[in-house]
C-alpha cells in the first residue's frame, strides 16, 4: 500500500471519527435537554400563505462536504479500488471539472443517492 493511500485512508477515518463525535455530542444534547424546553426553530424566510397538506415522503437527507467526500472515499476503496472509476464518473457528471470541489451543494443528495448504486445489483 502506497503511502498516500495509506495517509488517505488516515484522513477517511479521522473524518469518521469527528462526524460520529458530532452526532453523540448532540444526543448527549437531547438527552439531557429538559422535556419542558422546546428545540429552537429555524426562522422560515418566507410564511407560506396556503400550506400545503402533509406529505408522506421523508424530506430529502442533506449532507456535508465532508460526509459527501467520505461516502465518495468509501466507495471508491471498495473491493481494493473497483469502483474508483465509476465515482470518478460520477463526481465529474455533477461538477464540470470533475472534483467533489465543483459539484454544488444542493446536487450532493443526488449524488450519493447515485454512488450507493454503484455496485449494487437493481
Amino acid at each position: 500500500m502506497s503511502k498516500m493511500s495509506e495517509l488517505s485512508m488516515l484522513f477517511d477515518d479521522l473524518i469518521d471519527c469527528g462526524r460520529k463525535l458530532t452526532e453523540t455530542a448532540q444526543r448527549l444534547k437531547d438527552f439531557y435537554s429538559s422535556p419542558d424546553e422546546k428545540p429552537a426553530e429555524k426562522p422560515t424566510s418566507k410564511p407560506k400563505k396556503n400550506p400545503e397538506p402533509a406529505k408522506e415522503e421523508e424530506p430529502e437527507k442533506t449532507y456535508s462536504k465532508e460526509e459527501v467526500r467520505a461516502i465518495l472515499s468509501a466507495k471508491a476503496n471498495e473491493e481494493d479500488g473497483k469502483f474508483k472509476a465509476e465515482v470518478k464518473a460520477i463526481v465529474k457528471k455533477y461538477g464540470n471539472g470533475g472534483s467533489l470541489t465543483n459539484v454544488d451543494a444542493k446536487d450532493y443528495a443526488a449524488l450519493v443517492e447515485e454512488i450507493g448504486k454503484i455496485g449494487n445489483a437493481g
